[in-house]
């Protein structure tokens, strides 16, 4: 590590939030056993596991490891938020319980907060499958956007994984932590993100930092209802009053996945809801090729559905 402005050296506080792994969460931690920086502490958050996720964590001989166990909620948001708490360090940082961090991750990208005096960072993602084998990324490339990037992120031209994240405690703090409302779940890292990047600039790795694993257990692929969960985000997301030029990207973006919902309402047989979505979306400034192909799907009856952008 170069000489640093902060701390030094700074402790990172990492949070693995975590619901019946058993499996998953040992390979998540070896992750973070294995990083070159070593000045960390790692919180394993345990949302009530009904299996011997906390046994299998207590079982590791190594002070810097801590479960705390939570009664189950389903929250993710209020897993992390706790997790934070918990911990003491300069940084926080994330990884799912089902993810990987590659060795350098913390390294590189405290070396870069360092050199670019910036209160958080985030770096590229690869995707892998169960048996840990790269597989391409639906998201498409990667690209490594610094400064204010709330435009772009808003316009979902930048990705932030959760798992690629790291951030000054005292801008966390003052931003409020993850929001625990229940119809963010599954969307608080991006309203994370959103209000990160309202705050302050944010420092880009330009190489990947961690690897996504695809499975049938991952979260996001069970909880359903993508579109609908990515449309109250960015309602959600114009509660803050972000000003006219970012309420009109956000509402452009709502209306997306209003129309993507309506499209899947229809084919389920939800007409009324349908329609009224699709009517939501036309207000909300669609007024594009969108707005009318999805129309034109719900009344051919067609299922070719675009793909969730946000996920």
């Amino acid at each position: 590590m170069e000489r640093s402005i902060f701390p030094d050296p700074p402790l990172v506080t990492v949070v693995i939030a975590t619901y019946n792994r058993q499996r998953l969460v040992k390979q998540a931690i070896a992750s973070v056993l294995g990083q070159t920086y070593p000045h960390w502490e790692l919180i394993v958050a345990d949302d009530g596991s009904r299996d011997d996720t906390v046994a299998e964590v207590r079982s590791l001989a190594d002070p810097r490891i801590r479960v705390l166990e939570l009664p189950h909620t389903g929250i993710i948001a209020a897993v992390r938020n706790a997790g934070v708490a918990a911990g003491t360090g300069y940084w926080v940082s994330f990884l799912d319980s089902d993810d990987l961090w590659l060795p350098h991750k913390l390294e590189e990208q405290l070396g870069l907060l360092n050199r670019e005096n910036k209160r958080w960072a985030y770096g590229g993602f690869e995707l892998m499958n169960e048996s840990g084998e790269t597989i391409s990324n639906k998201a498409g490339t990667y690209s490594a956007i610094s400064g204010w990037i709330i435009r772009p992120l808003l316009r979902c031209e930048a990705s932030v994984n959760i798992g690629s994240l790291i951030v000054e405690r005292t801008l966390f703090d003052e931003i409020g932590g993850f929001d625990s409302d229940p119809l963010l779940n599954f969307r608080e890292d991006y309203d994370l993100a959103l209000r990160l990047a309202m705050k302050a600039e944010a420092a880009a790795s330009s190489h990947l930092v961690m690897r996504v694993r695809e499975h049938k257990g991952r979260v996001t692929s069970l909880a359903g209802g993508g579109n609908e969960r990515s449309g109250y985000a960015y309602r959600h997301f114009l509660g803050y009053s972000p000003g006219k030029d970012l309420e009109r990207i956000a509402r452009r973006q709502l209306a997306f996945h209003l129309a993507e919902s309506a499209v899947n309402r229809f084919l389920a047989g939800q007409h009324s809801t349908a329609i009224r979505e699709w009517w939501m979306a036309l207000c909300n400034g669609d007024k594009g090729r969108h707005l009318f192909s999805s129309l034109r799907r719900m009344i051919r009856g067609k299922g070719n559905h675009i793909q969730d952008i946000s996920q």
